[in-house]
């Protein structure tokens, strides 16, 4: 028992931490969030063999743009098992989007495991062990995917896992130790071709041993049989190669840009490009990859092990140094993808892994009484339960912010049972609007096209779909049976699509399905029919000033108190705010009907810095967006929104007010609101 409950201890932390990351609830969510697109991609090769006969060697994905266009075979540049054993756990308990989850968190938790066992083995502590350990549980990169479809957190998982037993066999020299990790190390290449990091600087280290250019074992040679040691490693390298050409065989043969199986180089950029890259980066993932204090660390680390050359373990220092030379060539190779794939450095994170290996192994051997003081222990409890607080913040972030845009899609998370109730199956092709990636077509599992543009790379004329009406009638011509709009609004953003818009065949929530290729009509969205106007020119207040008020229309408008003469677009007088009275020409409209929409517009007389708004607002919908239409010789300017009503917004009030909470007046005039009725849907029952 003494020997099992630091293991047993270990396991209940980490779950323990584990659920205040909210795992037990994003365990059933789809994919969304960061690279939302690229969480629905591995899902969708998943779903795609479970559905389409597991032909493992050839994948497929939800987006027809391979083949013309035609069909959705694509292929990683990663060895598809983590999709195709999805797959087969869907053949057993059915398509669950939280089966794929569970499977590579379990395997993500194992590498974990692996690593409190390795740092456990060198540093014979178990406080260094599981804290150390839970460390990197606290970066917001891994925690995210670590619960995730992306094949990145796995990839790292077995790495960590092959380091162990690769370890164990530096120390130990017990052959079956090498063979057991070379299957983890090629595990974790065949998951991601990156993890090949580990495999490339032990095979430095194993080729400078051969030709007698350094020793890493005393008295002894670690590879006591060359041969032996190098072919299984080698043996890795040709089927990961051979994969990799397959991979371009297969995209080449489908005429498939999709996934990437190319560089982005930095020397392709410009140096403009480069330093904006290297901001994005700054800003955008810096403190996504670990709080400032844990980079500082594993640098002061590095720094540390770095100087302490000749007490380190010398295969560790080499190891090190080689994967350090490695990532720094990868980012080179890849600087462009790291602008926006903040998964791309999970490979890298076995460079922090080992450093701090060493660093520690050095502190125990050398520095023992730092290493074992209780003082150091217990900063370092605090220094990781701030972390843990920090990594769960991020998550939050990811989950709750404007980084998921789970609440403007969510009918699509739902709305699969629902097309199969209309006659929709996974076969029938669709147009899905709007979407610039392909996650909607997973999210609805139906097979067809987006508004994504195809960049082939970055290399030749990019590809768009669904643009224009010459887009949608030749993703017709490919076969297009549906298209499915995701908010009416759309229709008015996107004028070209109404043409296409006459058979609706259903209507769930804000999502609109309609039928193409059919002569039945039964929706017009060219029917604007005004249902009320208001009007507000400032000129009338109330008596006790408490309102504007259009007497031809017997309407008020709040805030007749803002009325002001010192200046006026039409008439003598206009709306002032500023920071003493914020709010003006307030109006409210109620019992709001499904595809109602309204057109407002205000004329705005403004300073340099001061702006003032146009706000639109209801229970939980707040929208403040406009554009400015016109201006004229006065300084005056004329702002614009249009707005549709959603299924959330049906039955409530909905308020439209100006506001300025600056300082520096703003002044308002003419104000116009115009409400449409929704547009006429024939014999068709709304959900």
């Amino acid at each position: 028992m003494k020997k099992t409950f630091p293991s047993f201890l270990f396991v209940i932390l980490l779950i323990i931490i584990s659920f205040f990351y909210k795992y037990q609830e994003i365990v059933f969510k789809k994919p969304q969030s960061i690279h939302k697109w690229r969480q629905s991609d591995c899902a969708s090769i998943a779903l795609n063999y479970y559905q389409d006969g597991m032909h493992f060697f050839h994948p497929e994905t939800n987006n027809l743009t391979s083949d013309g266009g035609t069909t959705g075979k694509c292929c990683t540049s990663e060895i598809p098992i983590l999709y195709y054993s999805v797959a087969c756990l869907y053949k057993i308990f059915g398509h669950h989007d939280y089966i794929y989850r569970i499977f590579n968190t379990l395997i993500f938790f194992t590498g974990l495991f692996f690593l409190y066992r390795l740092l456990q083995y060198v540093l014979k502590d178990t406080f260094w062990a599981i804290s150390i350990t839970l460390l990197f549980f606290t970066s917001p990169v891994l925690v995210f995917y670590g619960n995730n479809f992306l094949t990145n957190s796995s990839a790292l998982a077995f790495s960590i896992i092959a380091w162990y037993f690769f370890i164990r066999f530096l120390f130990e020299s017990i052959p079956k130790w090498f063979y057991i990790s070379i299957v983890c190390f090629f595990l974790a290449a065949a998951f991601k071709v990156t993890a090949l990091f580990s495999l490339i600087a032990i095979t430095c280290i194993c080729l400078l041993e051969l030709f007698n250019l350094n020793e890493f074992k005393e008295n002894t040679k670690l590879f006591k049989q060359p041969v032996r040691f190098i072919t299984p490693i080698l043996l890795i390298f040709i089927v990961i190669g051979l994969w990799l050409k397959y991979a371009n065989y297969y995209n080449h043969k489908h005429d498939c840009s999709y996934f990437s199986t190319t560089i982005f180089p930095i020397w392709d950029l410009t140096k403009e490009e480069i330093k904006e890259i290297a901001t994005h980066i700054k800003d955008a993932w810096l403190d996504q990859y670990f709080h400032k204090s844990v980079l500082l660390f594993i640098i002061c680390s590095f720094i540390f092990v770095i100087f302490s050359f000749k007490k380190n373990n010398k295969f560790l220092l080499f190891g090190i140094l080689f994967i350090f030379i490695e990532a720094i060539v990868y980012i080179l190779f890849q600087f462009w993808t790291f602008s926006d794939h903040d998964y791309y450095t999970i490979e890298m994170y076995i460079l922090p892994v080992l450093i701090i290996i060493s660093a520690f192994d050095v502190l125990k051997r050398h520095y023992f009484k730092f290493f074992n003081s209780l003082i150091s222990k217990i900063v370092f409890l605090f220094f990781l339960l701030f972390n843990i607080y920090y990594a769960q913040a991020k998550m939050n972030e990811r989950y709750n912010s404007w980084m998921n845009d789970y609440p403007q899609n969510k009918d699509l998370y739902s709305i699969t049972p629902y097309l199969r109730q209309i006659g929709l199956t996974p076969n029938d092709t669709i147009i899905s609007i709007p979407d610039g990636s392909h996650a909607s077509l997973y999210l609805m599992n139906q097979k067809g096209w987006t508004e994504y543009i195809d960049a082939h790379f970055n290399k030749g004329t990019p590809t768009p779909y669904n643009h224009d009406s010459i887009g949608i009638q030749a993703s017709i011509n490919k076969g297009a049976k549906y298209l499915v709009i995701n908010g009416i609004g759309e229709l008015y953003k996107k004028p070209y699509l109404q043409y296409y818009c006459k058979n609706l065949i259903g209507r769930y929530n804000n999502v609109l399905i309609f039928q193409l290729k059919t002569n039945v009509a039964n929706f017009n969205a060219h029917q604007n029919k005004i249902k009320d106007k208001f009007t507000c020119n400032a000129e009338s207040v109330t008596k006790d000033k408490q309102y504007f008020i259009n007497e031809a229309e017997n309407t008020l408008f709040e805030f007749g108190v803002t009325q002001s003469d010192e200046y006026a677009h039409s008439g003598k007088y206009s709306c002032k705010l500023d920071a003493a009275k914020q709010y003006g020409m307030t109006i409210r409209c109620k019992d709001l009907k499904y595809g109602e929409s309204f057109s407002i517009c205000v004329w705005r007389k403004a300073g340099n810095k001061a702006k003032g708004g146009l706000i639109a607002s209801a229970k939980d919908y707040y929208n403040n967006e406009y554009k400015v239409i016109e201006t004229d010789s006065n300084g005056w300017e004329r702002i614009c929104k249009k707005l549709f009503i959603s299924s959330e917004l049906v039955n409530m009030e909905l308020t439209i007010y100006l506001y300025n909470p600056e300082k520096e007046p703003v002044y308002f005039d003419d104000l116009e609101i115009i409400r449409y009725e929704g547009v006429s849907i024939n014999n068709k029952d709304d959900r």
